[in-house]
């Protein structure tokens, strides 16, 4: 009955809107919303929990913050109450296999994707899994074991009843779409295998005559039918290995792709014919000196355990595209690329955060802190600076909403800054935990994941005046704009007790 009251109490807290995939609606990291801009773990924090182990980004829907985390074997889908911390239901799944990562990748690295009837959850390690918002099992997806350099990360997006996932890697790539009421497999469609592997998360595409399913690969950004999973439309030219996510914005789709590696770290083929024992202009493992064991069966794209010359020269070429923000405005089909690239900006490329579209304006973050603002109609760079104070590597993702954008650093500091083409920084927020995790917004509320909490800061409200009293009667005001310290809230409600703070646990 407690937490019934606790509940409802807090369902008047928040705007009703949902941010229900990695980077909100359709990813595109936009929220309409008022979120604070002066906040941090003792400034408008509404409350605070520990999640488990784990680097996937928060999502909210119908209510519920859900994310993703690991124990050993066990994969964890835990949702909370949205407006108050407190856990409401965790799920789990077991490991089915072993993938090899980046160290700094994450076996909770995917971030789940949910509507208003359930939650889909991807773990690289045993597939997918989808319960609704009350946390009932609907059903498991088991898939094979994935082979990626740096481990598959893509998560996945549901539409309209589907499920879409995509699975980029040095073997057997794919793009598969599910029944998401039932789990059953509407189409699984093969895709080029990934020199070095893809880390992109895919992106409905409404703008064109019929809505696509659009992701960003191994040198190409492709379109695929919904219903049928057909590729019908495609640009190439793109640097290789793809980290980052599209964003669209109306009828244009602006991708950034960091280039694999310079020129100097890629010989010529005839450099590497020096290892050649027997002399026939193949290079095996063993004669390969020059190629590290990890990028050798991506560029063996015949599977033939040997590294010929065109196998080599494709994969340089792909290696070698410069670092590039590109938007593309797709019209016709098939190969598309002379008439759809508007431009491209060699400046502020990220690595791993995704651009943001906002208010006619593309962002962009690198590591260093180097931020970007270029004109999305054009390309026109406005201005490229440093982030005062937050000069660090960056894995989230900027997200905007009203009038400000937030980029958040991996050493945990989040920089709030006005929406427009000056760049003027409104604040500096030392988190003092690393942030791998996109934020999520949803009204009036931020929510930030790092390595050791999960936070979720609250823009106060107007103090409420009885018109009936008049406004100098101390007694018509309610304390709803005053932020009380976390220990100072009642246990259970917009913050935890010390005693759940200390056990992980809100429940």
């Amino acid at each position: 009955m407690r937490l019934a009251l606790l509940l409802a109490a807090s369902a008047g807290l928040f705007a009703q809107a949902d941010w229900p995939r990695f980077r909100g609606p359709n990813g595109a990291g936009v929220a309409e919303g008022t979120p604070p801009v002066d906040f941090g773990p003792a400034r408008n924090l509404a409350w605070r929990v520990s999640p488990p182990a784990g680097k996937s980004s928060p999502i909210v829907a119908g209510g519920k913050l859900i994310l993703t985390g690991h124990d050993g074997d066990r994969f964890l889908t835990v949702a909370y109450d949205a407006a108050s911390g407190i856990e409401l239901w965790r799920r789990e799944v077991k490991r089915r296999n072993i993938q090899k990562r980046h160290k700094l990748n994450d076996p909770a690295a995917p971030t789940a994707a949910a509507d208003r009837n359930r939650v889909v959850v991807f773990f690289t390690e045993f597939g997918l899994a989808s319960y609704t918002l009350d946390g009932k099992v609907e059903w498991t997806l088991p898939l094979d074991e994935m082979s990626s350099m740096q481990g598959v990360s893509a998560s996945p997006v549901l539409h309209d009843g589907s499920v879409y996932l995509v699975v980029d890697q040095a073997r057997n790539s794919y793009v598969l779409s599910v029944n998401a009421a039932n789990g059953e497999t509407r189409w699984r469609t093969p895709r080029p295998d990934a020199v070095g592997g893809i880390y992109s998360s895919p992106v409905i595409f409404t703008g064109g005559p019929e809505p696509v399913l659009g992701v960003l690969g191994d040198i190409e950004f492709s379109a695929y039918a919904l219903t049928s999973g057909e590729r019908v439309w495609w640009v190439s030219g793109l640097p290789s290995q793809a980290k980052t996510s599209p964003a669209v914005a109306g009828d244009r789709i602006v991708m950034s792709v960091n280039a694999m590696a310079e020129e100097s770290q890629i010989p010529v083929f005839a450099a590497l014919l020096a290892g050649d024992a027997n002399n026939n202009r193949r290079l095996d493992r063993n004669e390969a000196k020059g190629v590290p064991l990890a990028v050798f069966p991506a560029v063996d794209r015949n599977r033939d355990n040997q590294i010929d010359e065109t196998e080599w020269n494709d994969f340089r070429v792909q290696a070698l595209q410069p670092s590039a923000t590109v938007s593309i405005r797709p019209r016709g089909l098939g190969d598309i690329t002379k008439t759809a690239v508007e431009w491209r900006v060699l400046r502020a490329v990220p690595n791993v955060p995704s651009p943001l579209i906002a208010g006619g304006l593309v962002y962009t973050v690198r590591n260093g802190g180097v931020a970007g603002i270029s004109d999305a109609a054009t390309g026109e760079v406005k201005k490229e600076f440093r982030l005062p104070g937050a000069l660090g590597d960056y894995y989230a993702s900027p997200v905007a909403a009203g009038k400000h954008v937030y980029f958040a650093s991996m050493e945990g500091k989040i920089t709030v800054m006005e929406a427009g083409a000056e760049g003027r920084i409104t604040a500096t927020i030392p988190m003092e935990e690393e942030i791998f995790a996109t934020p999520a917004i949803v009204g009036n509320a931020l929510y930030v994941r790092t390595q050791q909490g999960l936070y979720c800061f609250q823009t106060p409200k107007p103090l409420a005046v009885d018109v009936r009293r008049g406004p100098n009667d101390k007694t018509s005001k309610a304390k709803l704009g005053r932020n009380p310290a976390p220990d100072a809230i009642p246990s259970g409600f917009g913050a935890p007790s010390s005693e759940q703070r200390a056990s992980g646990s809100t429940g």
